[in-house]
């Protein structure tokens, strides 16, 4: 069963759009990840997904965070890159830019959607694109504390 017919049939009661450049990188681990909090909570009304500002859809994930999610144990192989459109931008209910310039392209984008878009953290995401599995993997952990913040504040687990 597809993610929008969950969501038009309300068995999906939130879902968050997390955006970066390429839809490589950083939006891809931060959708699986959170995907992984919600599966382990058992959280079948949360739902992340991904895109990204120049994304070319249908392209895999790279293949240092495809690397980095298997050190998680989160299986990357289905993954396939988006576009952010403001098409997109109307199936979701929060969108979570990576950067303030991610963050202002996305407005541009879909300015309709402006009330209702956030950054990650308090400040950029750096951008690991062409480093190593290594560099990915601490990009990575410095996101997951906002994520882990992120789906205890909208599940309602005040942990």
């Amino acid at each position: 069963m597809g993610v929008y017919y969950r969501f038009l049939n309300k068995e999906v009661d939130m879902r968050i759009l997390f955006v970066c450049t390429g839809n490589s990188c950083r939006s891809p681990m931060a959708d699986l990840y959170f995907n992984a909090l919600c599966r382990q909570a058992g959280r079948d009304d949360l739902e992340a997904g991904s895109a990204g500002i120049f994304a070319w859809d249908g392209s895999p994930i790279s293949r240092q965070a495809a690397a980095v999610m298997a050190e998680y144990s989160i299986d990357s192989s289905g993954f396939r890159s988006a576009r952010f459109t403001p098409e997109l931008a109307r199936e979701y209910d929060l969108l979570v830019a990576m950067t303030e310039s991610h963050r202002q392209a996305m407005v541009e984008i879909a300015p309709s959607a402006a009330g209702k878009i956030r950054l990650l953290a308090d400040g950029d995401v750096p951008d690991p694109f062409g480093g190593s599995v290594g560099h990915y993997t601490r990009v990575f952990e410095a996101m997951k504390p906002a994520l882990d913040a992120l789906f205890r504040a909208v599940s309602g687990d005040k942990a």
